[in-house]
């Protein structure tokens, strides 16, 4: 054997053929109660009716007078999101392996995590309406009401989102789900709650395996209380307030021009270098203020 060949032998760091990706988010958790549309063009409106109300007709023969009904849009915009990851040649050589699985395994656990925060994000964002997107309306002005949950997130203030719901009529005929976004010391708060997780007051199994996965019949959505990797977190703080939410399945609509596209290409202005990219077009608008409650926490 040459010194040349074993210099190069002793230079190769033996590496596992499966890449280990860091924990991170696997998959959309608020898509089972959002609206899917697919979305064409520059933006897309979202159109509602409201509501309409029975008037007496006096006597034979009344004349027939039109009822009034509000007709509404909401802009839908498109934006488009993408990342991409370089392979050096040699990096690949050196490791015995290739990471192009692992990069595209953690560009996908990304797609899955802006998915969620396009959707956190347009539940208090202002909505622009109105045939030709002119208006704008805030949160609070379109319905959303805001549960102060600073002191502990409690069994009682479980039971004020059910009545804010109850009375905006959220729920009250048909079958809905509901769904709130946590983090760990919201669930702890929640597993302090004997009316939730003790049989003497409900015959809900919500605990399963250490965690409580429903709280008074609304499903519960886990989040990091910090970003992977320095992100910023799903649900935002600001001056050691947690803003959360609560929305009752429909609240969001979310357009998706496309679904996510990953691609291993070369890149041929590079000398011995690949790239993993991915991307994707999204837009997300609340479809109606009521359906969502802000809950605020203290972090």
């Amino acid at each position: 054997m040459s010194v040349g060949s074993s210099i190069s032998e002793n230079a190769i760091i033996q590496f596992s053929a499966d890449v280990h990706v860091r924990m991170q988010q696997m998959q959309s958790r608020t898509q089972p109660y959002v609206e899917m549309r697919e979305m064409k063009g520059k933006a897309m409106a979202y159109d509602g009716l409201g509501t309409v109300e029975l008037g007496n007709l006096q006597g034979r023969f009344a004349p027939v007078e039109f009822a009034e009904m509000e007709h509404w849009r909401r802009k839908i915009t498109k934006v488009r999101f993408g990342a991409t990851l370089p392979i050096d040649r040699q990096d690949v050589e050196e490791r015995l392996t290739n990471p192009e699985s692992g990069y595209a395994k953690a560009l996908a656990m990304a797609a899955k995590r802006k998915f969620d925060k396009v959707v956190v994000d347009a539940m208090f964002a202002d909505v622009v309406t109105g045939e030709d997107f002119t208006n704008t309306v805030t949160a609070a002005t379109d319905g959303v009401l805001t549960v102060d949950a600073t002191a502990g997130l409690t069994y009682e203030k479980l039971l004020e989102i059910h009545e804010n719901f109850i009375n905006n009529e959220v729920g009250n005929d048909m079958a809905t789900k509901f769904c709130m976004g946590i983090t760990g010391g919201e669930h702890t708060d929640l597993m302090s709650e004997l009316e939730l997780t003790s049989g003497d007051y409900s015959r809900e199994y919500v605990v399963d395996q250490g965690t409580i996965q429903k709280a008074a019949g609304i499903n519960l959505i886990k989040f990091a209380a910090t970003g992977a990797g320095g992100a910023d977190p799903i649900l935002s703080t600001s001056a050691g307030v947690r803003t959360s939410f609560c929305m009752a399945e429909g609240a969001i609509c979310v357009g998706m021009a496309r679904t996510w596209e990953i691609k291993i290409e070369d890149r041929n202005d590079l000398y011995d270098t690949r790239q993993v990219k991915i991307t994707g077009v999204l837009g997300a608008v609340r479809t109606e203020g009521k359906l969502i409650q802000k809950v605020t926490t203290t972090v």
